[in-house]
């Protein structure tokens, strides 16, 4: 017995200290975010400011004492301050700086702001209803050409309909289609930033849906109890009236083709086939021999360097030979390929180049510090790793990639 009790007092005194880590999207924000904005927020979700103290004697201890109170909160108060948290990190890449900027009615306000980070939780707090657009924004860019992507030729230059009953129509095929019971629509303009012309003008159409109810256990009143909710599922379409395309992301393959023909036929009441967007095919056959990647000045490329290749025998589809150098080689590919090879290298003996990666290197932005190095991974027929994310990854996309001869539209 006095065993047990010693055992259960060390537990009570570790489990007494033991704290659960705090999201790392908290600690960034609050490194990041001005501290009267953060106030601003701690106010508006009823959190106490002072938590947020001064710390004379430098940054590390400050961060340490707030951490600490902020470790000390309730679990509910806590889960609200990680999802805030977690929503603002989300919109601070170039894709979701690009959704708020266009959809902020307070643009100076807006780019006033100290950083991307500032700029979220600015929004969030101003224009919460812009804020969550911009999320939507987000979500469907981010997935674009992506997996959970589709694009369709719809007609061009039709005003999607204003009538409430049209819009019942399209729910009430949701309804059907998913087997669903409940439905919401948002609807709005918004652009997309092109590089080579001008912005495209798309209608985004965001549709949340009921899924199918869950179970789970839950303690009530100290017993265990059964639960059922139905968790809300979202998908996403656009029309771009001035090409017809319709896009569809969402992550049920099957459903796209169905969505974008009902999404065509009852909000711009005209009938399409489903012919599908032309797809992007690469052709990686002028890197089976070294090549210099012209560039423009402008475009601040510094330099380009194949790093890797998948190669595969022509008359043997079970075998890939997949070579890569490190950015320490002192050759480049071809020349280490040649070495290790010679006379029988797989560039000038029956193989193909299935698959390679370049890696595109970019001068400092404004000539300070490193500049950013994008990988590029290009797969036979249609793979890309790059989903136009960035304005250097849709300067890639759109123009070097077709101005280097590795794309042709089929």
């Amino acid at each position: 017995m006095a065993v047990e009790m010693v055992v259960s007092e060390a537990a009570q005194e570790l489990l007494s200290k033991a704290t659960i880590p705090l999201h790392p999207a908290i600690i960034k924000m609050i490194r990041q975010v001005p501290e009267s904005l953060l106030k601003r927020y701690f106010r508006s979700a009823h959190l106490d400011e002072s938590i947020l103290v001064d710390a004379p004697c430098g940054v590390r201890a400050r961060m340490k004492e707030i951490t600490e109170r902020i470790e000390r909160l309730d679990d509910d108060s806590v889960a609200k301050l990680t999802s805030v948290a977690e929503r603002i990190m989300e919109m601070t890449d170039d894709i979701g700086e690009e959704a708020m900027h266009g959809m902020t009615r307070n643009r100076e306000s807006f780019e006033a702001q100290e950083n991307a980070c500032a700029r979220a939780l600015w929004l969030l707090l101003e224009e919460p209803d812009a804020f969550k657009r911009a999320e939507e924004i987000r979500y469907a860019d981010n997935y674009r050409l992506g997996r959970m992507w589709d694009g369709f030729l719809g007609p061009k230059n039709i005003q999607i309909s204003k009538n409430d009953d049209h819009h019942q129509e399209f729910r009430d095929w949701i309804k059907t289609w998913f087997r669903t019971g409940q439905v919401k629509l948002e609807l709005y303009e918004r652009i997309r930033p092109n590089l080579e012309s001008d912005d495209s003008r798309l209608i985004q159409v965001v549709v949340y849906r009921e899924g199918l109810p869950k179970s789970f256990l839950e303690f009530d009143e100290g017993e265990l109890a059964q639960r059922h909710r139905r968790p809300v599922y979202e998908f996403a379409l656009t029309y771009e009236p001035e090409t017809g395309i319709i896009e569809v992301i969402a992550p049920d393959r099957l459903g796209r083709e169905e969505t974008a023909r009902a999404f065509a036929k009852t909000m711009l009441r005209h009938k399409i086939d489903n012919e599908r967007v032309p797809l992007r095919y690469y052709d990686l056959s002028r890197l089976m021999e070294p090549y210099a990647f012209p560039t423009d000045p402008q475009d601040g490329i510094q330099s380009v360097t194949v790093m890797m290749m998948v190669l595969q025998p022509f008359e043997q589809k079970a075998e890939k030979l997949t070579y890569e150098v490190t950015r320490s080689a002192t050759q480049n590919i071809y020349e280490c390929l040649w070495a290790r090879f010679q006379d029988k290298s797989p560039l000038t003996n029956g193989f193909r180049l299935q698959q390679v990666k370049l890696s595109v290197r970019f001068h400092p932005d404004g000539g300070v510090g490193r500049g950013k190095t994008i990988p590029v991974k290009l797969s036979m027929p249609n793979g890309c790793n790059l989903k136009s994310k960035s304005e250097k990854e849709r300067l890639i996309c759109e123009k070097y990639l077709p101005l280097w001869g590795l794309v042709k539209e089929v």
